[in-house]
């Protein structure tokens, strides 16, 4: 039987994708954004509210709060659903000691990259203030796909490299972070939805993926690939996802896996091949 879904933020990269997947399962998709959002009282379905602020944010502070907090806020106080899942963001691990769901989280309010961490946090909080266990939380890796416009690190370095047959990265080899296919997480994302049995959940591939790793991908399809000099290395903690694994029986593909044919597909939409 099909599910009636709405997904706010429906036209962004991860929207989109759980959009197109639910559209090929049969469910019935809405698609909400800024300036359609349906009448106070409506019953929504599975919402799924993936607005919110990335790569942009640090010259966006207010409406990065406003995305992140105020947005949510009226999105659960306004209408009724079957579940809510917020999309939050696995940045939020950034100096824990543990990437466990549970473990505590440290953040740093006078320094203004930790807006983005904070708005987030305080973004969990207002869906975990709902006494009701069908409102839940992911906290979503750096996403990647070949539709990805973005100036997050991973598709800005790709899209250079295919467009210009050169890229320089300014950290060091060996700095690293946590990355998973945009179509991995829109499944996991879909499944959380449907019937998830915790509340709090990372999506992510679950081992980290290092800058000279992208580069060996690239020169490998015989692109040019430098490190600046003096290059700070910048690591993410590996983000735990045995949550998600065991719950689903599934484990997302790597970038090791996925980048070929990833750049392949991009060469593809530019007309290249």
């Amino acid at each position: 039987m099909a599910d009636q879904f709405t997904i706010f933020g429906g036209r962004g990269f991860v929207g989109s994708e759980v959009a197109r997947q639910l559209a090929v399962d049969g469910d019935s998709v809405a698609i909400v954004g800024r300036d359609n959002w349906p009448a106070a009282g409506t019953h929504l379905g599975h919402v799924i509210f993936t607005v919110g602020m990335t790569a942009d944010f640090r010259s966006r502070l207010v409406e990065t709060i406003e995305m992140q907090i105020m947005r949510l806020h009226e999105a659960l106080t306004n209408y009724t659903f079957d579940s809510f899942l917020s999309l939050s963001s696995a940045r939020v691990y950034e100096g824990a000691i543990s990437t466990d769901e549970l473990a505590p989280l440290s953040v740093r309010p006078a320094e203004t990259n930790h807006v983005y961490n904070i708005s987030k946090l305080a973004g969990e909080s207002r869906c975990f203030a709902v006494d009701n266990p069908a409102v839940r939380v992911v906290r979503l890796s750096n996403v990647y796909g070949a539709a990805d416009d973005s100036n997050l690190f991973m598709t800005a370095v790709l899209r250079d490299a295919i467009r210009t047959g050169t890229v320089s990265i300014g950290q060091a080899p060996g700095s690293s972070k946590d990355y998973i296919l945009v179509d991995d997480a829109a499944r996991l994302i879909i499944a959380i939805a449907r019937g998830g049995r915790h509340r709090l959940y990372n999506v992510a591939c679950g081992t980290n993926f290092t800058h000279r790793q992208i580069a060996d991908a690239l020169e490998a399809k015989g692109y040019a690939v430098d490190f600046k000099p003096g290059g700070a290395t910048v690591t993410f903690p590996a983000i735990e996802i045995s949550r998600v694994c065991d719950e689903f029986s599934t484990f997302p593909r790597g970038p090791a896996d996925v980048l070929p044919g990833l750049i392949d597909a991009i060469r593809k939409q530019r007309g290249l091949q």
